[in-house]
Parts: structure tokens; sequence; C-alpha cells
């Protein structure tokens, strides 16, 4: 049986997750084309030209690092082909994240990427988007015989490895329960790897995550603190 805290006031909070993810070796989320580029296999970008994460990357990353956590305290989270019975479970997870019937409480945005400081990310002019990126060869490599695969050599788009992908306003909503906020703060940092080609070294990444409630920004102190109570409540060991 799937423990779900209560509030701890009953009454809903703002809660606003400002993140920036300082990549450590090169990125590459895909956009599935080759985008007007010599490369076979092109990045996203924004609107900007700008080199971004995806909201809905960021979504699924986090979701993955809650459930595992929770699983490792004891909890019944159900997985995607677990039977039509999934969704009628009030788990955390669907607490923050929806179901395919319910829609979540918060707003996962896409995250901008820059060379430098995040604050300057909106003065990119569009002679520099090219330096932002590196096209590199790559090969499909045959597992069974580890050895690369005939004909299949393409030119592969990377975010360079000092991109930093920053948002204010990275996750937005309401929750009911600060152990909530905690959560999702924690799931932030154990999140240390992001895109594609991450068995040959690309999208390692350190995340900082700064946590609003109310517009009053809790610590890590009191997040940790948080973290603990939960842990204690749900029978784990803190």
């Amino acid at each position: 049986m799937s423990l779900c805290p209560p509030s701890s006031d009953g009454d809903a909070m703002q809660l606003r997750i400002e993140l920036t993810i300082a990549s450590r070796t090169a990125f590459s989320i895909g956009a599935g084309g080759s985008m007007m580029t010599i490369a076979d296999k092109s990045i996203i970008r924004d609107g900007w030209g700008r080199p971004i994460i995806p909201g809905s990357q960021l979504k699924g990353r986090l979701r993955w690092s809650v459930e595992q956590v929770l699983r490792g305290l004891g909890q019944d989270i159900p997985g995607p082909f677990d039977g039509p019975n999934r969704e009628e479970m009030n788990t955390l997870v669907k607490q923050l994240f929806g179901t395919p019937k319910l829609r979540s409480p918060l707003f996962f945005a896409d995250l901008p990427g820059v060379i430098g400081d995040p604050a300057q990310m909106d003065a990119l002019r569009t002679e520099r988007i090219q330096q932002q990126s590196l096209i590199r060869p790559s090969v499909t490599i045959n597992r069974a015989h580890r050895t690369a695969a005939d004909k299949l050599l393409m030119f592969q788009e990377t975010a360079l490895e000092t991109t930093r992908f920053h948002s204010p306003r990275a996750i937005t909503g309401q929750i009911t329960d600060v152990s909530h906020a905690a959560l999702l703060w924690m799931a932030a940092h154990l999140s240390t790897r992001w895109g594609g080609t991450k068995s040959r070294g690309l999208g390692w990444a350190t995340v900082e995550a700064r946590v609003f409630l109310d517009q009053q920004e809790r610590s890590a102190t009191q997040l940790r603190a948080d973290l603990q109570a939960l842990v204690q409540q749900l029978g784990g060991h803190a």
C-alpha cells in the first residue's frame, strides 16, 4: 500500500524552483534532423537559436529520480505497464507529475543554454549561435561484435561542455506540502546525466536548485529537514 503524506497545513503554496544545469561534458539533446547544418543529428534550439533542455525532459528526469527514491523507501510506485489500476493509486508521483488522465499541478519550463553568465542569455545574438555547438563525427557500435557498424558514420552536433542551462522559473505551480518541494529539490540534485549518448560520456552535469515557497526562499538546511521528516513518515531512515 502506498502512503501519501498529508498536507502540513491544508493550504496550497506557490512553488517556484530556479535551476541551473552546468554541463561537465558536451550535451547531445537531439532534434532528430539536420536543421540546416552539416550535422546528421542536430541539437534542439529555441526561437533565439539557443540550445535547450526541453521542459518535457526536465519533467521526465525528475520523475524518474523521485520514483527511484520512493521505491527505495518501500513505496509501491506503479510502472507504466502495471495494468489499468495503476492510475488509481494516490502516490506522491501522481500528485507531483500527474498521469495521462490527471494534469500535473506543476509546469516544467524549457531551460535555455548559454556560454558564461546565464543572466545575460537574453542578449544572445544570432551571430553567436554557432559558437555554442560543436559538430563531431560519430559511429554506431555493433554491441555484439564490439566494432563500428558498417556505413553508419554520421556527424552529430552537441552543445559545448561549458554550456549552462538556466531558468529562474524552471518549475512553477502549487503544492500542498513542503515535503513535495524538498523531494523535487533532491531529485534535481540526483539528476546528473541529461540528453542522449550518455553511454559515450556525454550529458554529465552539476545541478543547482533554489526553492521558493510563497516567494520566500527555503534554505538547504530547511529542505534537508523536510526530507528527513518525509523519510520518517514513510517509515524509512533519515
